[in-house]
């Protein structure tokens, strides 16, 4: 994926099905963020990159079984 400069917005939800569960959203070359999911109440985040320069990253979730998501990127124009 092609990450222009500017602001980059990463949206992650996620509920676990029992107990609590940790999820990590990976983006190479930029990094990476932990988010704990909780199974009596979704997780809604969203975290904003601001890069100073174009890059290109892949994107990608770690997480166990237990843990359901969704997740988008919203790159500038």
């Amino acid at each position: 994926m092609k990450l222009a400069k500017g602001i980059t917005w990463v949206n992650v939800n996620c509920v676990a099905a029992a107990g609590d569960g940790k999820l990590t959203l990976v983006i190479e070359t930029v990094g990476e963020f932990d988010i704990t999911c909780t199974s009596n109440t979704p997780h809604l985040g969203v975290n904003q990159l601001d890069l100073s320069e174009s890059r290109k990253g892949r994107f990608r979730i770690e997480t166990t079984d237990h843990v359901q998501w969704v997740a988008d990127i919203q790159v500038p124009d």
